[in-house]
C-alpha cells in the first residue's frame, strides 16, 4: 500500500514534536511578571493618560512614530540575529534539535516579514505596515528617520537593541527579547485603543481602519511571540537559577530603556525637553 499524499500541515502528528507548549518554572514564568510590575509600565500608563486627554497635532504625531519607528526597525532583523545565533550554539550540541529549538525565537520573524500567510503569498511587513500608518497622516519615511523628530532616548534604545539581539549572551539577549515581546501589546494596545477611540479626529473611517494595521497585527500576535520566548528560556536554561538570573538582567535592561523612552515622549510631547523639535500648538 503506497504512503498517504502529504498534505501540507495535516500530515504530521504534532504530538510527536516537541515545539508544542512546554510547562516552564516559577522562575521563569516571572519574568513576565518582572516586566507587568515594573516602573516603567507606569510611566507608559502616564503617557496613556495624557495621550487620551487631547488629540496629537501632526508634529506630536510625527514625534511619536519616529521615536517608536527607532524600535520598530530594530527588531526584526534582530529576532533574526538572536534565532541564528541560537541556533549555532545549540548545533555544536545537539545538531538535530538546534532549529527546532531556536524557531521559538525566529517565529515571531515569520510575522515582522510578512511570511505568516504563504499559502497565498507574502504579506507586508511590519516595517512596510509602519511606514502605511505614518503616511496616514502625511508623515514619510524620510521623516521617520529625521534626528529632529526623535527622542534621544529612541536613539539609545535602538542601539541597545541591536546590541542584545547580536552581542550579549544569549541567556541575557533571550529576557531582553521576553520583555520585548511582552511590551510590544501594552504600547502599541495604547496607540490602537486611542486612535480607535478618536477615529474621527484622527481620520480613520471605522474601528478597524486599514491604516492601523500594523497595530492591530501586533494586537493579534505579540502574546503568542512572547510565551514562545518564555518556553526558549525554558530550553535555553532547563530552569538552573543563575541563568534565569542572568535572562532576568536582560529583562530589567530592556526595561530601563523602555521607561525612559515613554519619560522623553511625554516631556517632548506634553511637556518642555530641550534637543526636539517641539510640536505646533
Amino acid at each position: 500500500m503506497s504512503n498517504p499524499s502529504y498534505v501540507r500541515g495535516k500530515s504530521i502528528d504534532n504530538s510527536q514534536y516537541a515545539h508544542l507548549s512546554m510547562s516552564v518554572s516559577d522562575d521563569i514564568a516571572a519574568l513576565k511578571e518582572t516586566v507587568f510590575q515594573h516602573k516603567a509600565v507606569r510611566t507608559l500608563k502616564k503617557f496613556e493618560e495624557n495621550l487620551k486627554s487631547r488629540i496629537l497635532t501632526r508634529d506630536e504625531i510625527r514625534i511619536l512614530l519616529a521615536s517608536e519607528g527607532m524600535f520598530v526597525l530594530e527588531v526584526p532583523p534582530g529576532i533574526v540575529a538572536l534565532a541564528s545565533r541560537m541556533t549555532d550554539e545549540w548545533f555544536k550540541k545537539e545538531p538535530f534539535a538546534a532549529t527546532g529549538r531556536a524557531a521559538r525565537i525566529l517565529f515571531a520573524a515569520v510575522d515582522e516579514y510578512g511570511l505568516n500567510d504563504m499559502e497565498h503569498g507574502l504579506l507586508p511587513s511590519h516595517h512596510q505596515l509602519y511606514v502605511d500608518m505614518a503616511a496616514h497622516w502625511g508623515i514619510t519615511a524620510k521623516d521617520l528617520l529625521d534626528d529632529r523628530n526623535i527622542v534621544p532616548s529612541a536613539k539609545e534604545f535602538s542601539g541597545v537593541i541591536a546590541d542584545y539581539y547580536r552581542n550579549r549572551p544569549i541567556i541575557e539577549a533571550l529576557g531582553f527579547h521576553v520583555a520585548n515581546e511582552a511590551t510590544a501589546p501594552l504600547d502599541f494596545g495604547v496607540f490602537l485603543a486611542t486612535f480607535r477611540e478618536y477615529r474621527e479626529q484622527y481620520g480613520l473611517k471605522a474601528e478597524n481602519d486599514p491604516h492601523l494595521n500594523f497595530l492591530l497585527v501586533h494586537d493579534d500576535v505579540e502574546v503568542s511571540h512572547r510565551e514562545m520566548g518564555v518556553e526558549c528560556v525554558q530550553l535555553y536554561t532547563n530552569g538552573a537559577k543563575a541563568l534565569v538570573e542572568q535572562a532576568r538582567r536582560g529583562v530589567l535592561a530592556y526595561m530601563e530603556c523602555y521607561g525612559r523612552l515613554f519619560t522623553e515622549l511625554n516631556d517632548a510631547i506634553f511637556g518642555q525637553k530641550p534637543g526636539v523639535r517641539r510640536a505646533s500648538a
